[in-house]
């Protein structure tokens, strides 16, 4: 991972120049929770005054740094492409992305230039917007992801996998609202929130150890698993809406 970001902050240096105000690293992959398979490598470029022509030269950058796959109707990237924002877009958009930024806030390190992560100031009213939606958007994605698969076990497994991704994102960003310490650790994210709203905490449980074995869910258990999720998922938008 090292090696690949020195050439990727290198190749940006040679491309930018003056341009180039930061480079950051984002999300699993600051701290010692970064998984080889489903931790991606986030960063962010910031340019000042960015062009459609500063992103045309920036393909050499990065094209060895990505490497992309996709997996049905849940995308899973490898090494994702940096995203690319404008130094004025970058502070303008906290009240676009408050659960994004407050994920980068949390966990993040600066690999060139300024912090522009620190001065963030983030609407805890955009943030709660934000997790309801992203809430209901995962109980229609896991709902039309079940309809297509459901015959195909392989397929189960790999949407609960993936899935898993989004489910701990969100919940990292409903605790932020009630002021708690969040914790890295997704077992221990799932057991505050547990606490909180009524979620089958065994279910959440289950898919992250599906991660890393196989055997985790039996596969005739699937069907169940799902159901479970729907039904957390439901219980947690309830929890949302509640909040104040």
């Amino acid at each position: 991972m090292n090696k690949k970001i020195d050439n990727l902050i290198k190749n940006l240096k040679e491309t930018f120049n003056d341009k180039l105000v930061s480079v950051i690293l984002y999300g699993s992959c600051v701290s010692d929770d970064c998984d080889d398979e489903f931790s991606n490598i986030n960063t962010i470029v910031i340019i000042d005054n960015l062009e459609a022509i500063d992103l045309k030269n920036a393909y050499g950058a990065v094209k060895e740094f990505s490497k992309n796959r996709l997996w049905g109707l849940f995308p899973y990237h490898k090494n994702p492409a940096p995203l690319f924002m404008d130094k004025d877009e970058w502070f303008n958009s906290c009240d676009v992305y408050p659960i994004e930024y407050s994920d980068i806030k949390a966990r993040y390190k600066i690999l060139l230039g300024e912090d522009v992560v620190a001065p963030l100031d983030l609407e805890k009213t955009n943030l709660r917007h934000q997790c309801e939606y992203e809430v209901k958007n995962l109980l229609i994605k896991l709902r039309q992801n079940y309809v297509i698969n459901s015959n195909d076990k392989k397929e189960i497994e790999h949407l609960l996998k993936i899935s898993s991704k989004s489910f701990f994102a969100v919940f990292r960003a409903i605790l932020r609202l009630t002021d708690e310490n969040i914790p890295f650790e997704h077992s221990k994210v799932i057991d505050l929130l547990s606490q909180k709203a009524t979620i089958d905490k065994d279910a959440f449980l289950s898919i992250l150890h599906l991660r890393k074995n196989p055997n985790a869910i039996a596969k005739k258990d699937y069907e169940i698993t799902i159901q479970k999720l729907i039904d957390s998922t439901d219980e947690i938008l309830k929890y949302v809406d509640k909040i104040k």
